[in-house]
């Protein structure tokens, strides 16, 4: 219990950076909606943030290497909550897409910053389970933010006002910390080789996440609004925190599978329940109860919110000790570049005569992909053996700092063979 002592006030921090994040996620397109905004225009702002988060994650090393983690975190969070009070402020698209695209910058300089410190602050041989318990958490957070707002009208202020308090306190338990800051990083970059290295099938896992994970996120408030319009933001944010509830629940169990049978099968099967449940949602549009339709939303979550760490856990089967750390950075970065066109793409398609079902529709093709990509995969490349292979560890798009974690574990698990390369790996 000691090594979860040290890092709680850490964890505390950005579980409240995550509360403020899920009911944002809930309440920007709902006030969008009201604004008068189109689909595609929910799914532009989604998309600056994810602009915003790319950048941020691109920069973020050399920021907390330069300022130190307290001053990064900090000076991230105190931009975050000016951009939330300034969308309470003034109701307007396209401010608001300046204010998400800062946002997303300053999100990923604050995961970065905390998750490099929690690393520090963890024993090597404990950091998996740390970082597990960390992630769900995190989820836990998400899920719970939205609850806050559930009686709010989606033009209400105070969703809003919610947001920027959490924000607010997510900077007190880590400045409140009693632990020394972690050794500034040293500079490093991205290379385009750790883009080279992702074997097809997790590059596969990256781009869907992104391109479809959170094109639907983007578009799924909306899509619970046309199916109860009187219900305000109840609908919306049920919807959404089933679908979170949903990929918590599967995450550890498919994850712990994958640690027993080929990793690309247990992707193939959560693209399959993703697509089957796309396939029921836009059938099912306004046929069958809300209730019925909160379960299929937790059946899409099951799948398309497990298979990412599934897919970056494969990843890191197919490369050396050394290299784990470039290859996370590379799948953080192909996930950021498919979020900024997912949202846009499933957008386009709520605004045909599709309408918000359609998106459903939409990306239920880009799940049958995954799971066509993996299966096919399966026949032409064999998984790796068993000395190969690391134990699954849970990871999420938020930094890199998970991949380092990774990357020592794998070094523990395997140690280099005398006289093999083990230069630190470059990463973002």
């Amino acid at each position: 219990m000691t090594v979860y002592r040290n890092v709680a006030s850490l964890i505390v921090a950005v579980m409240l950076l995550q509360a403020a994040s899920g009911i944002l996620s809930v309440s920007t397109p709902l006030a969008l909606k009201v604004m008068g905004a189109s689909p595609l225009g929910v799914g532009a702002v989604a998309a600056t943030f994810s602009a915003g988060f790319m950048l941020g994650a691109w920069f973020a090393p050399d920021i907390v290497r330069q300022i130190g983690h307290i001053r990064a975190y900090s000076a991230s969070a105190a931009i975050y909550a000016a951009g939330i009070l300034a969308m309470a402020l003034a109701f307007d698209a396209v401010g608001w897409s300046a204010f998400r695209f800062f946002q997303g910058a300053a999100s990923a300089i604050m995961f970065t910053a905390a998750e490099s410190w929690i690393a520090d602050s963890t024993p090597r041989s404990q950091r998996g389970r740390v970082m597990g318990m960390y992630q769900l958490l995190l989820k836990l957070a998400i899920c719970g933010g939205p609850l806050l707002i559930v009686d709010h009208a989606p033009q209400d202020t105070k969703p809003f006002i919610w947001a920027g308090l959490l924000m607010v306190l997510a900077v007190v338990p880590l400045c409140a910390t009693r632990r020394a800051q972690p050794v500034l990083p040293d500079k490093e970059a991205l290379s385009l080789n750790a883009m080279l290295r992702i074997p097809p099938a997790a590059l596969m896992g990256a781009v869907i996440a992104g391109l479809c994970n959170t094109g639907v996120t983007s578009q799924l408030p909306l899509y619970a609004q046309d199916l109860q319009p009187g219900a305000g933001s109840a609908s919306a944010a049920t919807l959404y925190i089933a679908a979170m509830i949903g990929g918590v629940l599967t995450q550890w169990p498919a994850g712990l599978l994958s640690d027993k049978v080929d990793r690309r099968l247990i992707v193939a099967a959560l693209a399959a329940i993703a697509f089957a449940a796309c396939i029921a949602l836009y059938l099912t549009a306004g046929k069958v109860s809300f209730s019925i339709t909160v379960l299929l939303s937790a059946a899409w979550g099951a799948g398309a919110l497990s298979f990412y760490s599934i897919s970056a856990s494969h990843a890191t089967d197919r490369v050396q000790p050394g290299q784990i750390t470039q290859v996370m950075s590379g799948m953080l970065f192909v996930w950021a570049a498919g979020s900024v066109i997912g949202p846009l793409l499933t957008g386009v398609v709520a605004d045909t005569k599709a309408g918000q079902p359609g998106v459903f529709a939409a990306v239920a093709i880009g799940y049958f992909a995954l799971l066509a990509a993996n299966l096919w995969r399966l026949v032409v490349k064999a998984r790796p053996g068993k000395t190969q292979r690391s134990p699954f560890m849970p990871v999420g798009q938020t930094s890199v700092v998970q991949g380092k974690v990774a990357d020592e574990a794998e070094r523990a698990t395997h140690p280099p063979e005398t006289g093999a390369d083990t230069a630190p790996a470059k990463t973002v």
